[in-house]
C-alpha cells in the first residue's frame, strides 16, 4: 500500500483476518447445506461470486482501516472496526440461526455502520474511491436480494423442524 506505513497496514490485517476467522465460524457445512436449500431469487449469484465479493471487503475494509490509522483518524478507524463486527455478527444471524428474516434484519442494521464510514472517509479520496464501490454493491444488490430471500423463505429453520417432544 503505497503511502500507508506498514505498522498501520499490519494492524489493519490482524483485525481483518480476526474478523475474517471469528465471522466464518458460523459458518459450517451445516450452515452452507441449509443456504442451499433455500428458495433462491433468480438473479442471486452464485456461490463462488459470493465468495470474491467477501475477499474483495475484507481487502477493501483492511485498505481503509490501514489508512485510517496511519491517518490517525479515528472516526474512521472506529467506524472501519464496527463494519468488521457488524460483518461478521450478520454471519453470525445468518447462518448462526439460520434465518433470512434474521439476515435482511442484520444487514438493515449493517448498512447504518457502512454508510457512517462511507461518510467518515469522504475526506480521503483514496479510501473513499475505494470503499464506494462495496457500499454501492450492499444498497444496491445485498439489501434487495437478502429483503426477496427473506420473503422466499419466510419460516426460519427451527418453525419447520419436526416436534421431537423434548
Amino acid at each position: 500500500m503505497q503511502g500507508v506505513k506498514r505498522r498501520s497496514v499490519l494492524q489493519a490485517c490482524a483485525c481483518t483476518a480476526a474478523a475474517a476467522v471469528a465471522g466464518n465460524a458460523f459458518v459450517g457445512k451445516a450452515a452452507m447445506d441449509w443456504f442451499r436449500g433455500l428458495t433462491a431469487p433468480r438473479w442471486q449469484l452464485p456461490l463462488p461470486a459470493f465468495l470474491v465479493v467477501g475477499g474483495l471487503y475484507y481487502g477493501i475494509i483492511g485498505y481503509v482501516l490501514a489508512r485510517s490509522i496511519d491517518r490517525r483518524d479515528a472516526r474512521s478507524t472506529a467506524w472501519s472496526l464496527a463494519v468488521l463486527v457488524g460483518n461478521e455478527a450478520w454471519n453470525g444471524v445468518f447462518f448462526g440461526r439460520r434465518s433470512a428474516r434474521a439476515g435482511f434484519t442484520g444487514l438493515c442494521a449493517f448498512v447504518v455502520p457502512l454508510v457512517a464510514l462511507q461518510r467518515s472517509v469522504v475526506g480521503d479520496a483514496r479510501s473513499r474511491h475505494v470503499l464506494a464501490p462495496y457500499t454501492a454493491y450492499v444498497l444496491v444488490y445485498d439489501l434487495p436480494w437478502t429483503y426477496r430471500l427473506w420473503r422466499m423463505n419466510p419460516t426460519d429453520v427451527r418453525t419447520r423442524l419436526p416436534d421431537t417432544g423434548d
